[in-house]
């Protein structure tokens, strides 16, 4: 008998609670070939036509990534993007919450909470 065994990894959680409101959608992303894009960052792209992938910008910035994804060898991952919301800034990266605050982006709310 042969026993298998699984690793989950536990997503880290950047809103402000597990029963925060927020309104996402999943998104295509493209970048550097095996980058990493942290939670929380500001992602460009249009979210009408979600067949195209989204980028990582704070210019026109439409939304925030919501967990960490790491792109394939391609640059070509999958994500989720939330447009309205409210983040805990004690979870999120000093470098990602001044992105937040130079991409301004309405309905995204970025409050110090208790990094829980």
């Amino acid at each position: 008998m042969v026993e298998k065994v699984n690793d989950y990894a536990v997503r880290k959680t950047v809103l402000i609670g597990q029963e925060s409101y927020y309104l996402a959608v999943p998104v295509k992303l493209s970048g550097s070939a095996n980058a990493v894009l942290k939670a929380g960052q500001p992602l460009a792209g249009d979210l009408q036509d979600r067949d195209t992938a989204f980028t990582a910008s704070t210019s026109n910035a439409k939304g925030l990534l919501l967990h960490e994804v790491k792109l394939d060898a391609a640059g070509k991952g999958n994500g989720t993007i939330v447009i309205r919301g409210c983040f805990d800034a004690k979870k999120l990266d000093a470098s990602i919450v001044s992105a937040i605050a130079t991409a301004n982006i309405d309905g995204i709310v970025v409050v110090e909470g208790s990094a829980i």
